[in-house]
């Protein structure tokens, strides 16, 4: 069982170069729970991994600093996070010209990121090899199983789609529950 064990690698020691993207119908691997990411969060960073989301449904946002489209959005991920502990939104910083310094600046300038602090991951590189996209806003939905239930742009993060969601989410939590 021992060597077992050694022979399963994490997602950190593979290369980027060889992950393959995600697709809709997926499973997250477990080790994507495990990885340790660095989390911004009210002026400090710290290491942490994403068990915390697991089990959930989760959003992954994936933004940046100069993106209005995305900031703009805050305040309504900030509502639907505080309204729904089934939900979880993740905030992914993979824009190569954001780092601890930009970051903080934009939280202590920027009066949206102010009035809805919200914990993201800074210097992603493996989040956005494992959702690839072109542009700002993009958000990956993952059910509580850890599949992969979509991808979507800035238009389809709204109320109506995230209350189908939880709908799906909470029906498919009572028939797994029913079948064990």
């Amino acid at each position: 069982m021992a060597v077992l064990c050694l022979n399963f690698n994490a997602i950190a020691q593979v290369p980027l170069s060889e992950i393959k993207p995600l697709k809709v119908g997926d499973k997250l691997p477990e080790a994507f729970w495990q990885q340790e990411h660095s989390i911004y969060a009210n002026g400090k960073t710290t290491k942490q991994t994403l068990a915390a989301y697991k089990g959930k449904l989760l959003i992954i946002d994936f933004w940046a600093t100069w993106c209005g489209t995305c900031v703009g959005k805050f305040p309504i991920t900030d509502s639907l996070r505080k309204e729904n502990s089934e939900l979880k939104i993740l905030l992914v910083n993979s824009n190569k010209k954001d780092n601890m310094k930009t970051l903080h600046q934009f939280y202590e300038s920027n009066a949206n990121a102010k009035a809805h602090p919200m914990p993201t991951i800074v210097g992603d590189t493996l989040l956005k090899a494992l959702f690839p996209h072109k542009y700002v806003p993009h958000y990956a939905f993952i059910d509580y199983r850890g599949m992969v239930m979509g991808f979507a742009s800035y238009h389809f993060l709204n109320r109506g789609i995230i209350a189908s969601l939880l709908q799906q989410h909470q029906r498919s939590s009572q028939k797994n529950r029913h079948e064990n």
